[in-house]
Formats: structure tokens, sequence, C-alpha cells
């Protein structure tokens, strides 16, 4: 993945694994191997910074926010000296079905849907009533592919993405991050994997960010060496869209989980 960075143009790679859960899944790392991961990445920090030219190795984590359950802010990542913390939910609950993912593949979002019986709008609200939950406790720094929710509403298949109170429920979570030290990505992972055909969030979501004052990063949410570089002319011009003209960008400091942020311009990145 490194080099794949490299070779692609890039200064910096920052590497974040799913955090630990509570349960088993087929993406979260097992809460034994943690210590594995953060020396992995530490050491590839190590020989890369003397490289010529050198690749800023970050070490983060996207931690899920399940309530109750799970938090970016736990205690338990304290010790991994974390350059950043991705603060996502991934899953949601649904009664008569339990705790589900919406990031998830298609066919197993419909098992975990059709199980429910529920009506399309119960998706959308309890992910950004968990969203906004998630937003209010903090103990993060970026907030992850914020309208994950439609990667499987294709075509409106679930519910409808224009309706007010859809727009209005994500709108009133943005706002909550008005004042709060949290930057929001322009996460093209979706389109990088053919799953969608444009970045997370939706522009009328970063029309509301950029009024609230939110900075934005950009994030290939890459999960195979070749998605490095893919989209980022669809990055730029949502953010353009939306009325940035800067992104905010990690610069590891000289000591552990020490990582600031600085502002460059769109077209530097």
């Amino acid at each position: 993945m490194a080099r794949a960075a490299k070779a692609a143009g890039y200064d910096a790679l920052g590497f974040s694994s799913h955090a630990p859960l509570p349960f088993s899944t087929g993406w979260n790392m097992p809460a034994e191997r943690l210590g594995a991961y953060v020396a992995e990445i530490r050491g590839l920090a190590t020989r890369w910074a003397d490289e010529r030219p050198s690749l800023d190795i970050l070490l983060g984590l996207e931690i899920d926010w399940i309530e109750g359950r799970r938090a970016p802010g736990d205690a338990l990542f304290d010790e991994c000296g974390l350059d950043y913390r991705i603060g996502s939910v991934h899953f949601v609950t649904l009664p008569g079905a339990g705790l589900g993912t919406v990031d998830c593949p298609a066919a197993e979002f419909e098992d975990y849907f059709e199980r429910s019986g529920r009506d399309g709008r119960s998706i959308w609200r309890e992910y950004y009533r968990s969203l906004a939950a998630m937003i209010e406790a903090g103990g993060f720094d970026i907030l992850g592919h914020f309208d994950v929710v439609r990667k499987n509403n294709a075509d409106g298949r679930y519910f409808d993405e224009h309706e007010p109170a859809y727009l209005s429920a994500a709108l009133e979570a943005a706002s909550l991050l008005s004042g709060k030290d949290i930057v929001v990505e322009i996460n093209v992972g979706g389109m990088n994997r053919g799953i969608l055909d444009s970045p997370y969030p939706s522009l009328p979501i970063l029309r509301e960010l950029r009024q609230a004052g939110v900075p934005i990063t950009f994030s290939a949410d890459a999960h195979a060496p070749g998605h490095f570089g893919m989209n980022w002319g669809a990055a730029r011009e949502l953010a353009r869209a939306a009325g940035y003209a800067s992104v905010a960008v990690l610069e590891r400091g000289s000591r552990r989980g020490a990582a600031t942020w600085k502002e460059i311009g769109i077209d530097e990145t």
C-alpha cells in the first residue's frame, strides 16, 4: 500500500484499519491484534522516513460508534499513540432485526432490511440519530463517510434521499459539527469500488458543513493499492461546488500522537 501510494504521488499516507469491536465481524481486527497493528505501522513509518523521497506514514484507526458498546473516544485506544481517529457509524439497530450494518454488500443489506419489516425511512432515521449522538460524544478527529447510509440505496430503492425529512435529519446532524474540532472527509471509496457515482457526503450536506465552518479533507478510503489517486477530480469538484477553497491535511509531529492539521488549496491535493 505504501509503495502504491508513493507511486501515485502521495507525500503522506494514513492507515486507519477498522478498530476492534466487542463482537466478531469479517472486517474489524480482533483486539488481540491491535498491538501488532500499531507496531507494524510505526515500523513502516520508520522505514519510509529514511527513503528518498520519503513518505510520511500516519497511524490511525476507524472506530465505530455503537451506543453503549463502542465509541471513538474509548480508553482502549489511548495507549496506541494514534495520530488520528476516524469516527464512523456503520451499524444501526432496527426492531425485529437487531443490530445490522448499512455498509455491507447489497444482498446482505436486503436480507437485514427484510427481516426488520420496517419502512425504509427507519434506516436513515436510526442512522442519523446515531451519527448525531457520535458527534455530540466526540473523541475523534475525522468524521467518516457522513452519509454512508445511502450506499445500498441506488435509484432510491429503500428511501428518497431528496425527501425533506431525510435532508432535515442529515442537515441537523451536520449542524452539530459547528464549533467542534472535527474534520469531515470527502470520501471517494464508494466510487473507487464501483458502488456509487458520487462521493460521500452529498452536495446539500456539504453545503451545510461549509456554512457551519466545518473543515474538510479528502479520503481515498483505499481498500486496494489501485485505489490511490482515483476520483480525486470528483472530490475537488464537489468541494468547489459546496464553496470550499481549501482542505485540511494531517502532518505527523515530532512525537507520536502529535499530528496536526494544516490547510492547503484544493489544487495542491
